[in-house]
């Protein structure tokens, strides 16, 4: 059964399906536990088709009868992997996804934002533009990182994070299915912190991403758990080199200084303040440790939620309606990201943006590409039903040109 529940029944749901789910009277002298299991040793439980989430809005109109927490079980959990540049993050959320059934998010690129959905570079657009108005990546970073648009870069991040864990997030509650991320929003204060240490980004730069983190942080759901790959800097950068990134192994970024400074901001002040309400299992991971043991370690953990406990409380539901306004919310996005961007300080850091003139230089050599000017599937020039014809899928991205979120999930098998 579900370990996400509701301690009420919905006033809108004639079923009445969502009721305090995987709870024990406490009358009873009974310790009520749940534990992640491996699908080898998983019992079969027949549940209710994923709602389509990706072809249909997430609202209490369209909800009304869905019987949403009927697809909740053990498993329905968020799971992040994280640690240092080439520690071996990815290999390990693959093992998750597969022993538990998972989705396995990959890490978001720059090239997300930049490719579009007919496979377009608007980065080949850069001879273009004059150079205040380019589009700027990562390798750019680690080529220069002292170069004054590298606040837009590292905005670039947080913004593809933050947009990759509302994803997580509604396709957790829409479907039942736990998902596995490579790193989250959670930790990437931990590179700003670095970066501001090396001088990469300015006072003003971090105060500005402190503000976002604050007005934005709290209308997310924590994770489940937060396993953490730890390894030396000294080990790091032998990784990086054997990884065989070229842009990484020639850039003066990866110093035994900045490795350190990410170390410790990642476990000081990211890790510290998750560790109140997620799991937290730390590995050395040096030389790669066993992904047996710790899928061993995670089915060990008890991970039922309590509405008078702190720990996993974000996943404590009062109704099917504040779920559902939770779903709408990470699907539309709009709202939390409008919210995000708000001036609760008067903060402007200028290296962050791109001034009025810059953006409408921009957008008039953007308006030149055809694939540039209408939403995908929606462009006379490229698709062969009329636009007019076209609806947009409801799980769209703001940020992002061509999100890979979803390339690891099989809309229609679930297990």
């Amino acid at each position: 059964m579900t370990s996400i529940f509701s301690v009420r029944i919905a006033k809108s749901n004639s079923i009445e399906y969502l009721t305090r789910l995987c709870k024990i009277s406490k009358n009873y002298n009974i310790t009520q536990v749940a534990f992640i299991k491996r699908i080898a040793f998983k019992e079969h439980i027949p549940k209710p088709a994923p709602y389509p989430y990706w072809k249909k809005v997430c609202n209490e109109i369209t909800m009304i009868l869905d019987p949403t927490s009927l697809r909740y079980d053990d498993n329905t959990k968020l799971i992040v992997v994280d640690g240092p540049p080439a520690v071996g993050k990815t290999k390990l959320c693959e093992q998750i996804a597969k022993d538990f059934g998972f989705l396995y998010m990959p890490a978001p690129t720059h090239d997300e934002i930049f490719i579009n959905y007919y496979g377009f570079d608007i980065r080949d657009l850069n001879p273009q533009l004059p150079e205040s108005c380019r589009f700027y990546d990562l390798k750019d970073f680690l080529r220069n990182p002292y170069y004054y648009r590298t606040a837009s870069i590292q905005l670039g991040f947080f913004n593809m994070r933050f947009e990759q864990y509302m994803n997580a997030l509604v396709h957790i509650l829409a479907t039942g299915q736990g998902v596995v991320l490579n790193r989250s929003i959670f930790t990437e204060y931990a590179f700003m912190d670095a970066m501001h240490k090396a001088g990469y980004l300015s006072d003003l730069t971090v105060k500005e991403f402190e503000m976002m983190r604050k007005n934005s942080f709290k209308f997310l759901l924590r994770p489940h758990l937060v396993i953490y790959l730890d390894a030396s800097p000294e080990i790091i950068q032998e990784k990086i080199k054997k990884r065989g990134n070229v842009d990484e192994i020639n850039s003066k970024v990866f110093t035994t200084k900045f490795l350190t400074d990410l170390e410790n901001a990642t476990k000081e002040k990211c890790l510290s303040w998750l560790s109140s309400h997620s799991h937290i299992l730390i590995y050395d991971w040096s030389k790669e440790g066993n992904n047996i043991d710790v899928i061993q370690d995670i089915e060990t953990l008890d991970f039922e939620e309590d509405q008078y406990k702190e720990k996993l409380q974000d996943w404590v539901f009062v109704d099917t309606d504040q779920l559902i306004n939770f779903l709408e919310r990470y699907q539309n996005k709009t709202y939390i990201f409008d919210y995000m961007n708000r001036k609760t300080e008067p903060i402007i850091a200028t290296d962050m943006y791109l001034i009025n003139d810059e953006r409408d230089i921009q957008q008039k050599v953007l308006e030149t590409v055809n694939s540039e000017k209408y939403q995908p599937g929606c462009n006379p020039y490229y698709d062969k039903i009329p636009w007019i014809t076209k609806k947009q899928s409801p799980l769209f991205c703001i940020y992002r040109r061509t999100p890979r979120d979803f390339v690891n999930c099989d809309l229609f098998k679930f297990i």
